[in-house]
Order: structure tokens, then C-alpha cells, then sequence
């Protein structure tokens, strides 16, 4: 009978001993897969991947603009005829209606600059291209995102030409990616035009204003800058009428913009 008993308990022992064995050799498994990115982790310190879902598919943008896609200087001030008596149109800026086209008022989506040939455009946020489309004026879009897939959030420099970068390539905002382009729009001689936008995926898609997304590391800076210029052509045009102010300079409204 005590023989029948020892061996139960030496039974027992020996499975306690496999078990805990067992979990010490998964527990290992698993240190050693997260270490090597075989697993995927749901720390804070970790799951890269799960941020981008999250951000890419939140109601906010993902990036913050560390650039408005050209730099101040690159404006210069003409007496030549522009369509709108401008070379900077704020995002919704109404456009009139052209009767002679059929075309009906609308609030320009985008941001748009008008300033000399040869000036480089900027990409506006640090991420990767994601696409590089020819436009209806034969130019180019480039579209960066979070991490360079098609994402909910898109950071549009557009309506430029001789691209410098490709798709995939990672890029830091302020760095060239292109020429402003030489299509008219109402630009006059050895000037062109390039617009600026954040596009929000969706039926339909949307632009929202970009200058309510200046990352903190420009945003004072560049508001002081903008508000600058604004008296600076006023005063050069004799119009102190061409920019209202605003709760947030570049933006005439901060209502989103289907297109």
C-alpha cells in the first residue's frame, strides 16, 4: 500500500516538474520571438504597426506639417495682371463663377501659390511617396503618407514638374521633391503654380485646411510670417481689402472641402 502511494505522489511530482518545465521553455519561445519581431507585441514601447492603423484611420491627421510646401521668400511681388489679384489664395478662397465657361462659384480645396519658375517645392510632413499621379495640366501630384501605403490621410504637394523623388522614397518635410509648375492658372510670365492640400479618404473625398495642422515647431513662426506677407502685398497693392482675418491665417473657412 505504500508502495501504490509513493508512486502516485512520484507521479504527480513528475508531472508538476513537466509542466513547469514546459512553461519555462514557451515563456522563453515567446521572450525570444518578440525580441526578434517574430511576435507581434501590444506594449506601448512596441506594436508600430497598430499606431499606423490607429492614426491612418483616425479623425484626425496623422502628421503634423513642418512646411507649407514653398518658403515665404520664395514670393516675389509683381505688378503683372493675376486672375485674382493674389499670389497667395487661402484654402477656401471663393473662386467666382465664369459664365463665358459654365463654371459655378466654389471655395478652392487647396491652398495655392503663385511664384517664379525654377522655385522648389516642398514635401509638407516627414513620411514616405505613396503615389506621384499626373494631373489634368500634364504635371505632377507628390502624395505622402504615414507610411507610404494609400492611406485615409494624404499630404498633397501638387501642380508640379521635374519630380526628385520616387515612389517609396522617405522624405523630411522642407525637402525639394519637385518644381513649382509651369502651367498657367493665372500666373503670369515666368510664373506658375502649386498647391498645398490634406486630403481625407472617403465618399467623397475631402480636403480639410492644412494651416490648422502646423506642427508646433513652425506654427507661431509661420503664422508670423504669413500675416507678414499679407500686409506686405496689401500695402504694395493699395488694397487693404485682399486678405480678411481669420481665426487661423490661410484658412477663409475651416469647413471640410469635398474633391
Amino acid at each position: 500500500m505504500k508502495n501504490k502511494i509513493f508512486r502516485v505522489g512520484s507521479a504527480r511530482v513528475i508531472l508538476v516538474i513537466v509542466g513547469l518545465v514546459f512553461v519555462l521553455i514557451l515563456g522563453a519561445i515567446l521572450t525570444i520571438g518578440l525580441k526578434r519581431g517574430i511576435f507581434p507585441a501590444n506594449s506601448p514601447s512596441d506594436g508600430s504597426r497598430e499606431r499606423s492603423a490607429e492614426s491612418s484611420n483616425s479623425d484626425e491627421p496623422s502628421l503634423k506639417l513642418k512646411s507649407i510646401g514653398v518658403n515665404f521668400e520664395d514670393f516675389k511681388l509683381t505688378k503683372e495682371k493675376l486672375q485674382f489679384n493674389r499670389l497667395f489664395m487661402g484654402y477656401g478662397f471663393v473662386i467666382p463663377a465664369d459664365p463665358s465657361s459654365g463654371n459655378k462659384e466654389k471655395s478652392n480645396p487647396q491652398p495655392t501659390y503663385i511664384v517664379p519658375l525654377g522655385t522648389p517645392a516642398r514635401s509638407l510632413v516627414d513620411g514616405i511617396v505613396a503615389a506621384i499621379p499626373t494631373l489634368w495640366s500634364k504635371d505632377y501630384s507628390v502624395q505622402v503618407t504615414e507610411d507610404g501605403n494609400m492611406q485615409k490621410w494624404i499630404y498633397e504637394t501638387e501642380h508640379l514638374i521635374n519630380p526628385t523623388v520616387k515612389v517609396g522614397d522617405k522624405v523630411a518635410a522642407g525637402q525639394i521633391v519637385g518644381e513649382v509648375s509651369d502651367f498657367n492658372n493665372g500666373a503670369p510670365d515666368g510664373y506658375g503654380t502649386v498647391e498645398i492640400g490634406i486630403l481625407k479618404g472617403g465618399n467623397p473625398p475631402q480636403h480639410i485646411c492644412p494651416f490648422l495642422y502646423l506642427d508646433e515647431s513652425i506654427k507661431e513662426e509661420t503664422f508670423k510670417k504669413m500675416a507678414a506677407f499679407f500686409k506686405s502685398w496689401e500695402d504694395y497693392m493699395v488694397d487693404q481689402t485682399l486678405y480678411e482675418e481669420t481665426s487661423t491665417p490661410g484658412c477663409i473657412t475651416l469647413d471640410p472641402i469635398d474633391g
